[in-house]
């Protein structure tokens, strides 16, 4: 699924920040959190605005699923707009940025159903958190045929749910993922290579080798290397207990 976002935002190097790190994963903003940060191409910019009138145009026009909203413009308040959004009913979900600290700010943020807050100096991990949520909510409502308690928590998060969401990589699925960390489990004393892992699970050596660094880099498994019969080595992977 790709969701489209409007950026208004003053800043004209935030909003390009931004940008670059929706858009081009794998660029300059990606790659330099590319260890903090998995994360897939599914944002597409369909406008940025750097003051309210212009935002308030593009806003007539254009109704994303994602606003990234700064608070202070050069001509007026991004909160007074999103007042303006809900009195509209607009459904676009709204993350404010800001450098305002004031409490205040936050009460009333909530109170007009911003679904993020953050807090500038903008911290790119910190917006994946964000992103990693509004695609839960989106990925809910999508697939939902009717309420139910499981969903409500997910939405809103419930005190058992103690592990943040993580943001799986293009070409890595949670099905295929949980099946290889399951069968770690169950042989929690051995090693495998990627072939004897994708033997295992029945997928191919090149799809199992995907997984099994994914899950290295997650700090799920350690790896060393194993010397075959003609010495080509070969690494093997373990999990971590």
């Amino acid at each position: 699924m790709t969701y489209s976002v409007i950026i208004i935002e003053d800043e004209v190097e935030v909003a390009q920040l931004i940008a670059q790190y929706l858009l081009l994963p794998g660029g300059a903003a990606g790659s330099q959190i590319a260890k903090q940060s998995l994360r897939q191409a599914q944002y597409q910019v369909v406008g940025i605005a750097g003051n309210l009138s212009t935002a308030t145009a593009l806003l007539q026009a254009i109704e994303a699923d994602l606003i990234l909203l700064d608070i202070h413009l050069p001509d007026g308040n991004g909160l007074d707009l999103l007042s303006d959004l809900r009195r509209r009913e607009i459904k676009s979900e709204v993350m404010l940025l800001t450098a305002a600290k004031e409490v205040e700010t936050l009460e009333k943020a909530m109170q007009l159903g911003a679904c993020d807050f953050l807090v500038k100096p903008l911290m790119l991990n910190r917006l994946d958190q964000a992103l990693a949520r509004f695609e839960t909510r989106q990925q809910c409502f999508s697939d939902a045929n009717e309420v139910t308690q499981s969903m409500v928590d997910s939405l809103f998060g419930s005190k058992e749910q103690t592990k943040p969401t993580v943001r799986l990589p293009k070409g890595v699925d949670q099905l295929t993922l949980q099946k290889i960390h399951d069968a770690f489990v169950q042989h929690d004393a051995s090693a495998f290579t990627a072939q004897q892992m994708g033997d295992l699970v029945g997928v191919s050596r090149s799809t199992a080798r995907r997984y099994l660094e994914f899950l290295l880099e997650s700090e799920k498994l350690s790896a060393d290397q194993s010397y075959g019969s003609i010495g080509r080595p070969e690494r093997c992977y373990k999990i971590i207990k």
